[in-house]
């Protein structure tokens, strides 16, 4: 549901934006209305920013991430959908570009409308569609929309490199005689081993769920860094090493495990 929210958040702004343009052309306007309604969608696309960033930082590049996607993706739709709206034909668009598609300062020091051309304007919208396509990938955005997310990835790194090469070479083998019995009969069954990989997964799985990023965050530093493991963990525990309230733990728990288990039923 969050990932829904951020995509209709670039789609709606971008929506607002060109319909005003289209209803401004089609009333017959004065450019000087348009000038006013370019800056008026400048605000509008920085508003949302500024509000994560004061209201929810820790969402702050996340809302980024979702409006740069959204603007890329759903701006090409609109500007071909509202062009033919308003009377002209999209193909346009590709043939002449846009006349006074931007506001620019003249000689004078006042506002002056600036052409968009064809040759400007096709690359761009290549450009725009790619980069829509690229952030609003779930991949993506669970990877760069949280601070520290590579710092403690590589932390992790760091930590499952393998600690053979720090055992001196004189260091005794395990006595075959005493291997555990459970490895003696399941051994192909390993428990689950950190990586850079199950980290994402889980922070994933956090995510979608909409647990808050202080919570996944406690998680971490308790050393849950699977899925397994966090499945594994009672409320009891996950309440005693993260510190959040029994109720939260057992709520968080069952919300896990019918994902888990029962998801794709």
């Amino acid at each position: 549901m969050r990932y829904a929210y951020g995509i209709l958040l670039g789609a709606i702004l971008t929506f607002v934006m060109f319909l005003g343009a289209a209803i401004i052309k089609i009333l017959g306007l004065d450019w000087g209305v348009y000038s006013i309604w370019f800056f008026v969608s400048i605000g509008m696309a920085i508003v949302p920013p500024i509000l994560a960033f004061f209201i929810r930082r820790h969402a702050f590049r996340e809302v980024l991430i979702f409006e740069a996607g959204g603007f890329g993706l759903f701006s090409p739709l609109w500007l071909i959908l509202f062009t033919d709206l308003s009377g002209d034909s999209w193909l346009v668009l590709f043939r002449d570009g846009i006349e006074g598609g931007l506001v620019g300062s003249g000689p004078g020091g006042g506002l002056v409308p600036v052409d968009i051309s064809n040759v400007m304007l096709i690359p761009f919208l290549i450009f725009c569609i790619f980069i829509g396509i690229i952030f609003l990938r779930p991949s993506f955005i669970t990877k760069y929309s949280v601070v520290g997310e590579i710092t403690e990835l590589r932390a992790l790194k760091e930590s499952a490199e393998p600690a053979t090469r720090e055992e001196p070479e004189s260091a005794e083998l395990p006595d075959l005689d005493e291997e555990d019995p459970i490895e003696k009969e399941m051994p192909e069954v390993r428990p689950p081993k950190a990586t850079v990989d199950t980290m994402a997964d889980l922070r994933g799985l956090l995510t979608e769920l909409g647990t808050p990023e202080p919570t996944i965050n406690l998680i971490f530093n308790s050393g849950i860094a699977t899925t397994t493991d966090l499945v594994a963990t009672s409320p009891e525990q996950l309440a005693a090493l993260t510190g959040i309230d029994k109720r939260t733990a057992a709520d968080l728990q069952m919300a896990v495990q019918k994902k888990v288990w029962f998801d794709g039923i």
